[in-house]
């Protein structure tokens, strides 16, 4: 790294997070002022008094202006989007285990004042009202969860190119030509008017918000004593000018343009999983041009893309004890592509992509998430570069599959030219880049709890509640077939219910919480007059996860071979050694552990066990419209809610003991896979994952002392290949030791850039759940 952004990196890792009251304090204020405005227009003009009055400063020796708060690594609050949790959580985010947030005794009343004016009548509030007694009541008990209550619109990357070529002066002409044209006004038409008007003041708002840091990077170039700093900070006032009103002309103004639409969307919408999309292919003409002029180096372009990566870092968001622990290390899911096809199907890889990699693999950030497309004719030295990185144990970047993810998309709807120009929103979900809404998480079906219902006829054995459905008492499942006919039952219950909830989640947002800067950056919104949240997007998806896969697998596996095949035990001979956690019944246990085959192994009977639970999913979840009339999509991901559902998951057959973490996204359980990664990754293809639209993610782990050198290279190159060839969508590896990771545990301030992956994203280690950390350490090391 350079001197500068060593000294950026010290700051970023150096300064803790801290709630920021700024944005809570304004946003109150507006909402205090009598409107009859429409809710587009409203909250257009909330974003453009937000971005008039919200604090604004240059740090030093950064390069890209723009700020989320007020201070420094300061996080804001959205009270529209929940107010009673954040008040009822004020004294535990400075001092809980999980994402600490510090917040002073002068911010704790200035918020508490503020909050107060919306207790009650928040987003999230009014929303759970309308939800059912029993989808809060799965929800409470780990069942399931329902998301976007605090958040707007996230899984969502901005058609880059498009916007770069029209610049926000070219997005109001479209947008006030749209509205020049309706003739005839009647009530759907003033909707579309509404819009068009919402749009127009949102991106006029934005080129403001550029427009104060120039006058500030001014005003600070005529003080600066240091000339090449000044130079700098008169660069930055000319960039601000221009950009993003106007098309950017070069690789500094086209970062600096994409800054401003990142960050202010964040401003906008408290969402996650906003994207940069293919962000090799959307610069790359801009460093090129550059490049051949003489007016940019490798090495300066480097440098600009680490400032901007620390810049994202800072991007975090407040969140309630429950997703902090479920979401452990701070993540959001900012997801930049590399790779690939381009639209005729050749390697994409260009100059950029190595100033991308390079320049992870120097600042060594969390955020963002480098996703790596990789397919037969990807160049070389590109995919070693990409394997080196986590042979050095950096965590990133994870891998996808062009061979399986370009039909994904095609069979959500794409032409083949979109379907080549993929892009991740989130961690592993695949879209479209710029033309889709992938929409923020459906939520959560727990797999192994429909086990537990299956086995105790409904009823929860951790609360003694019947949450589940009554699909027959022990006496009635003599055989494998009855006990999936039980399991679907279950699965199509607690889809629909969580379906049901979530659409009425959808439908609040647009009237309550519309997004209209996100909305002009994606296409077709303004040709159809519509924001995101009504489906103005070409391509509309929410997508929801399961959970669990490898427990509930192994489980129902030692269920069919144990009870139904060789008969070594009854149903109510494991149901009552379960109850009791096995105490006193280890030999039970041992026996569920070792004379039952596991997920992990490339064993059919197990694996065909977890294909069919990956199929019920898909089927009952396709089977809904989404509020906007798009299609509910299936995704095998946990992040590391595996660690927080376990909590509410009694002793399972599969040898588990009660509330132990459960296994995470779609990998075999923590040392489960005894056969070696081929096999671990032969089992997880066998899920048929043509049939999850939006991907599944696969966590792998291996000692470093077997990856060592050019040979090691060829190890990982061989897994991801031969997992690819396979079909299978996502890979991730970690390349670190336990002693490492123990040692990190004992004395954290040695190992503070100690990067791991979570799920679909790296974090610092030490910033990790003690829980979360373990289960990273469980891993098999292959």
């Amino acid at each position: 790294m350079s001197k500068r952004i060593g000294m950026l990196k010290n700051r970023l890792r150096n300064t803790k997070p801290h709630i920021c009251v700024e944005r809570a304090m304004l946003i109150t204020e507006f909402y205090r002022q009598c409107s009859m405005d429409p809710p587009v227009i409203k909250r257009a003009k909330m974003l453009d008094y937000l971005l008039t009055n919200m604090t604004i400063y240059i740090a030093d020796h950064e390069l890209f202006p723009g700020n989320q708060a007020k201070e420094y690594r300061g996080v804001p609050v959205f009270p529209e989007f929940g107010a009673n949790w954040i008040l009822d959580s004020m004294e535990e985010f400075a001092t809980r285990k999980i994402d600490p947030l510090a917040i002073s005794e002068e911010n704790k009343a200035k918020l508490t004042e503020a909050l107060t004016a919306w207790k009650n009548q928040s987003f999230k509030e009014l929303v759970d009202e309308k939800l059912s007694k029993e989808v809060l009541e799965a929800e409470k008990y780990g069942v399931l969860s329902v998301g976007s209550r605090t958040t707007s619109t996230g899984h969502v990357v901005p058609n880059y190119p498009k916007i770069f070529s029209l610049g926000l002066g070219g997005i109001i002409k479209q947008a006030k030509e749209k509205k020049a044209a309706i003739t005839l006004v009647d009530h759907d038409s003033q909707r579309r008017v509404d819009f068009w008007d919402g749009i127009v003041i949102a991106c006029e708002a934005a080129i403001k918000f550029a427009h104060r840091y120039a006058a500030l990077a001014k005003e600070m170039a005529e003080k600066e004593a240091d000339s090449v700093r000044k130079k700098e900070l008169i660069r930055m006032s000319e960039t601000c000018r221009w950009v993003p009103e106007n098309p950017p002309r070069t690789t500094y103004e086209a970062l600096q343009f994409f800054w401003f639409m990142h960050l202010i969307m964040q401003i906008e919408t408290n969402g996650h999983s906003i994207g940069l999309g293919r962000f090799d292919q959307t610069m790359y003409p801009y460093y090129k041009k550059d490049k051949e002029a003489g007016i940019i180096t490798h090495e300066e372009c480097v440098e600009m893309i680490e400032n901007l990566w620390i810049k994202i870092t800072e991007i975090i968001k407040v969140r309630d004890s429950f997703d902090a622990q479920a979401f452990a290390g701070y993540p959001m899911w900012q997801n930049c592509v590399v790779g690939g096809v381009d639209a005729a199907g050749k390697d994409a890889v260009n100059e950029f992509s190595f100033c991308i990699l390079d320049a992870t693999e120097q600042v060594q950030t969390t955020q963002p998430t480098i996703s790596f497309r990789y397919h037969d004719r990807v160049d070389t030295a590109f995919f070693r570069q990409a394997l080196r990185m986590n042979q050095k144990g950096l965590a990133t970047p994870a891998f996808f599959n062009d061979k399986l993810v370009i039909p994904l998309v095609l069979a959500k709807g794409a032409t083949i030219k979109e379907a080549r120009d993929w892009s991740i929103e989130g961690c592993v979900e695949n879209y479209v880049t710029g033309k889709s809404d992938g929409r923020p998480v459906v939520g959560y079906i727990n797999t192994v709890k429909l086990v537990e219902f299956v086995l105790n006829d409904g009823i929860d054995p951790v609360t003694g509640r019947q949450i589940g459905l009554k699909t027959g008492v022990l006496a009635e499942i003599n055989n494998l077939q009855d006990f999936m006919n039980a399991y679907k039952k279950q699965m199509e219950y607690f889809t629909r219910i969580m379906c049901e909830a979530y659409n009425i989640v959808g439908a609040c947002h647009v009237h309550m919480v519309p997004a209209l800067l996100s909305s002009a950056l994606v296409d077709n919104c303004i040709e159809a007059g519509k924001t995101l949240q009504e489906g103005g997007a070409k391509y509309n998806f929410s997508g929801s996860f399961i959970t669990s896969l490898a427990n509930a697998a192994d489980s129902i596996a030692a269920i069919s071979k144990l009870v139904f095949d060789e008969k070594k035990l009854t149903l109510e001979e494991l149901v009552a050694a379960l109850k009791n956690n096995f105490a006193g019944q280890e030999n039970i246990r041992q026996l569920l552990l070792n004379k039952a085959p596991k997920f992990g192994n490339d064993d059919d009977y197990v694996d065909e066990i977890a294909r069919q639970i990956v199929d019920i999913a898909v089927d009952e979840v396709e089977k809904y419209p989404d509020s906007r009339n798009g299609s509910y999509v299936l995704s095998v991901l946990s992040q590391s809610f595996n660690v927080m559902q376990g909590k509410s998951v009694g002793a399972t057959p599969d040898g588990r003991f009660a509330y132990e973490a459960l296994a995470n996204n779609a990998s075999p359980s923590t040392g489960r896979d005894v056969n070696g990664p081929t096999a671990a990754v032969n089992s997880v293809a066998k899920i048929d994952q043509f049939r999850p639209l939006i991907g599944s993610l696969l966590n792998m782990k291996y000692d470093p002392a077997i990856v060592k050198g050019e040979k090691g290279l060829d190890i990982l190159g061989s897994l991801v290949k031969g997992y690819f060839d396979e079909y299978g969508e996502h890979i991730q590896i970690n390349v670190v030791d336990e002693e490492t990771l123990r040692d990190a545990q004992a004395h954290p301030e040695k190992h503070l850039n100690l990067m791991v992956r979570v799920a679909g994203y790296s974090a610092y280690f030490i910033e990790l759940d003690r829980d979360v950390q373990e289960d990273v350490i469980r891993r098999t090391a292959h």
